[in-house]
């Protein structure tokens, strides 16, 4: 039984990695063999150059700007997200304050409200405050709605933290803020970890928010230029197109490679408790 639900797990792993690795492989291929529906390029493996990839850089204009963008907004929503979140995890989870239950459940019941039921709502609030197509506006919105979620993350987390270690910390004459650096963080460092990988890839792939809040090539990120690069050459370049793609989940696809080690243990030590 074990056997055959290890076998199933695998084909199942091997289906769903399928299309990722069509991407990377298809990145090499020249255009016309891809266009004409070929599993290996007429020329052999000297057909196989990096032709896509200098044409991405060379003939899609703002390319650069886009990629900037995206990480720009994803490092430092991440590093914004995991800082307020962090902290509000923190008061949740070892404060006693009026009201703190219906809050905490008001906050992750936030969490089933879809995002597109609140775009036209902060469309014309950003329009009336003069941030609509900025980066701020971008940024601000990528951190309010992740920060329920390392909000939920870092409160369990947090809570699996003994009382007595606190209590020992201000015994010693730390105050609340040196509890919270250099004992909570510390511990909840694999929490963190997890945190970081859910909201820096939640932030990368976004693609209807930075759609509306966007219409300048000093805003758009790299996902909403994707469709741009099909409209740019006309659907011609395939090549370049599979290029882009792979190009555009590079990031996460390392970071969640380097960090998934942390990434399981956050998540298990959130379950644990709360």
């Amino acid at each position: 039984m074990r056997k055959l639900s290890y076998t199933i797990l695998i084909l199942v792993a091997i289906l769903g990695m399928i299309p990722f690795l069509w991407v990377i492989y298809a990145s090499f291929m020249p255009t016309a063999d891809i266009n004409a529906g070929l599993l290996w390029p007429r020329g052999g493996t000297g057909a196989f150059s990096l032709d896509n990839y200098h044409r991405v850089f060379a003939k899609m204009e703002g390319f650069g700007t886009y990629y900037l963008n995206s990480f720009l907004l994803a490092t430092f929503g991440t590093f914004l997200t995991l800082l307020v979140g962090s902290m509000a995890g923190f008061a949740f989870a070892k404060f006693e304050f009026p009201g703190k239950k219906p809050l905490f459940l008001a906050f992750i019941l936030t969490i089933m409200i879809p995002g597109e039921v609140t775009l036209m709502g902060v469309f014309h609030m950003l329009l009336k405050v003069k941030m609509y197509d900025t980066l701020t506006a971008l940024l601000a919105g990528y951190t309010a709605a992740n920060l329920v979620l390392t909000l939920f993350i870092m409160r369990n987390v947090f809570l699996t933290v003994p009382n007595d270690l606190i209590d020992a910390a201000r015994i010693d004459g730390a105050s609340i803020w040196q509890i919270f650096w250099q004992v909570m963080i510390p511990v909840g460092a694999n929490g963190l970890a997890a945190a970081a990988v859910l909201v820096f890839l939640g932030i990368w792939n976004e693609y209807i928010f930075a759609l509306t809040m966007t219409v300048s090539d000093r805003a758009r990120t790299l996902q909403v230029a994707i469709p741009l690069l099909q409209l740019q050459w006309q659907l011609k370049d395939t090549g370049a197109l599979f290029a882009t793609v792979l190009l555009s989940f590079l990031p996460v696809t390392v970071a969640f490679v380097f960090l998934q080690k942390y990434f399981v243990r956050g998540l298990t030590a959130g379950a644990v408790k709360g």
